[in-house]
């Protein structure tokens, strides 16, 4: 390890000196590169990052640039052989210098089979036609269309369209630009993946000084295809790559949807294909420009594309018989959908989980919810011997059956609950919590009544407002020996106020596990991959859920749907035998991404 980095970080015992180390690391690294060579400015930063400089949030900003630079090098071999790519671009009066590079962009492409087709929607400025004429003249891989009248973006798209003869699709604004190995990585994707009609890549901004100095922030490193996030937002987005075949087959873009028009198109295309179609390629392979007007600058820029994507979400729900409300609320582009029960649901055992008696404004609190449950239910009340005699007053007033485990850890009393259950459907609620949302188990079963939904899972608050957890996602632990993976509580010690990464702390979102606390799930289901077994110990709700992935394709999904909770959660090392289980899953956790690990407040970048 770099000698001079860890000084420097031993030398930065308080936070505002780690900051300022933080903030002149890219300096230190430049001239440690000048002196000594490029490999001697990227071991500096290597080194940084292994002693934990940028592991607090936020990613973007020195943090980001840094990983920029170790994540670059060396870029991927480009493939022998492959499709060509039809690179479609939608154009209409753009800036000439923001023009300019989005086509010097698809020039520098290091894989060769390529063609960029160009719409010119009725541009009415006068230095439009010209250059693009100019680089049809140089470029004989450009095909170029001129329409005689303005149709907006969607007809732009269908027209460029039309001049494709490459096998795949890539969308690229007119404004945006693509990293020189972006078309090679793709082309690496379709020959490693033969079946897939869509690819999607992660993507950051840029925005530009005036003396055009580029400064890449808000890496978007996305989750892989997940279907629930994407019934609140486009979390496919830039860059998407589509099968040519398939596009013609959907109609291509549908007119009246404009700003929302590639939303609706991977709507339609997840209603006719599925979510297997699917596949995301964990780099950053598309600079989206932050300038005056643009989305990704100010959301706000286009009002029209949020009613055009509620739309889209209507009509998908239609295709596909989901039964949900999609309520956007004020000031945002995101959905927060509700999904509804179907009206034949399965019995529901509301399965309390009791050490100790509550509180008595806990019982209240209990009885009202479970009268307001929304579904046919039962209760059930489960303690371990010790408290059987204090909790049967309780068990009378929530009209709940009692049953005692011979353990009192959570686990032997969810197993003795799944053991004696009348219901199809099990939810876990520890007795000394609080349910807070109204309707809760009505819209947990609704989403887990879908097909690919393993378990459901809540967020845990602090009384304070911090959030405890929102699932389980994975982090890494340093040893001697190196990382070791840690189970850790999503988004732990972020504030309720705070969106988080992305706002998805507010969203329905895949996670790689759920926790007990709040766990919904079918019980056949969780009879079939093993139960809740004791010999994962604390990991026995996370060994569930990943048996569910593995053996049935099946994910776990965290809704916004909050219970109180005095009780911290801890991350869980995992034991030596269940990571000897899980290694493979834990290494390349469904749905985070290999960037990311988890630290408390936050993600953190990985190299």
């Amino acid at each position: 390890m770099n000698a001079r980095a860890n000084a420097l970080v031993d030398a930065a015992g308080t936070d505002e000196k780690r900051r300022a180390l933080r903030q002149h690391s890219l300096a230190l690294a430049d001239a440690l590169a000048q002196d000594e060579g490029p490999e001697a400015g990227l071991d500096f930063l290597r080194t940084l990052f292994a002693r934990g400089l940028f592991n607090r949030p936020p990613i973007s900003g020195e943090a980001y640039t840094a990983w920029r630079r170790l994540a670059a090098a060396p870029l991927p071999p480009v493939p022998a052989e492959g499709p060509r790519i039809s690179v479609l671009m939608p154009v209409c009066n753009p800036r000439p210098e923001h023009l300019r590079a989005a086509l010097d962009s698809v020039l520098a492409q290091t894989w060769q089979d390529w063609e960029l087709c160009i719409a010119d929607d009725a541009s009415t400025r006068e230095d439009t036609r010209p250059l693009l004429e100019e680089y049809a003249r140089r470029e004989p891989r450009l095909r170029l269309v001129f329409r005689p009248e303005n149709g907006h973006i969607s007809a732009a798209c269908n027209s460029a369209l039309e001049l494709a003869t490459g096998q795949w699709c890539a969308l690229l604004d007119q404004d945006d630009l693509l990293p020189p190995e972006a078309l090679a990585v793709v082309a690496a994707a379709v020959n490693a993946h033969p079946e897939a009609q869509a690819f999607f890549s992660d993507e950051d901004q840029f925005a530009e000084d005036e003396d055009g100095r580029r400064a890449h922030l808000n890496p978007l490193f996305k989750p892989g295809f997940d279907p629930d996030l994407l019934l609140c937002c486009n979390c496919v987005n830039h860059l998407g790559v589509y099968r040519t075949a398939t596009l013609r087959e959907l109609n291509g873009f549908i007119s009246g949807l404009e700003g929302a028009q590639d939303y609706d198109l991977v709507l339609r295309l997840l209603a006719r294909h599925g979510e297997r179609a699917f596949v995301h390629i964990p780099r950053v392979l598309y600079h989206w420009r932050r300038h005056e007007g643009s989305t990704s600058a100010d959301w706000a820029a286009k009002p029209y594309a949020r009613e055009a994507a509620q739309r889209a979400r209507a009509s998908f729900a239609a295709a596909t018989g989901l039964r949900a409300d999609f309520p956007v609320p004020e000031g945002s582009t995101h959905a927060h959908p509700r999904f509804l029960p179907p009206r034949r649901a399965p019995l529901l055992t509301v399965a309390l989980l009791a050490d100790a008696a509550p509180v008595p404004a806990l019982a209240a609190r209990w009885s009202q919810w479970l009268e307001h449950c929304g579904m046919e239910r039962e209760a059930l009340l489960v303690c371990p011997a010790a408290a059987q005699e204090s909790l049967r007053p309780l068990a009378e007033q929530l009209r709940a059956r009692l049953a005692v485990a011979h353990g009192a850890d959570p686990v032997a009393l969810a197993d003795k609950a799944l053991r004696v259950a009348r219901g199809g459907i099990l939810c876990f609620q520890r007795l000394n919590d609080a349910p807070l949302t109204p309707g809760w188990a009505a819209q947990a079963c609704g989403a887990l009544l879908r097909p690919g939904i393993a378990a459901v899972g809540s967020r845990s608050l602090s009384p304070r407002g911090f959030f405890q957890h929102a699932g389980y996602v994975v982090g890494h632990q340093r040893t001697p020996d190196g990382e070791i993976p840690v189970l850790c509580p999503a988004y732990q010690g972020l504030h309720q106020r705070s969106g988080g990464y992305f706002n998805w702390i507010n969203l329905p979102h895949a996670v790689p596990a759920v926790r007990l606390d709040g766990l919904c799930c079918r019980r056949d289901l969780l009879e079939d991959c093993d139960g809740l077994d004791a010999r994962a110990g604390l990991w026995a709700d996370a060994n569930f859920c990943f048996s569910a992935w593995t053996r049935r394709g099946l994910r776990s999904l965290v809704l916004p749907l909050d219970i109180l909770s005095a009780g911290p959660a801890a991350p869980v090392a995992a034991s030596p035998a269940l990571r000897e289980r899980w290694g493979d899953l834990l290494a390349a956790p469904p749905f985070q991404n290999p960037a990311l690990s988890w630290t408390p407040g936050g993600w953190r970048l990985r190299v």
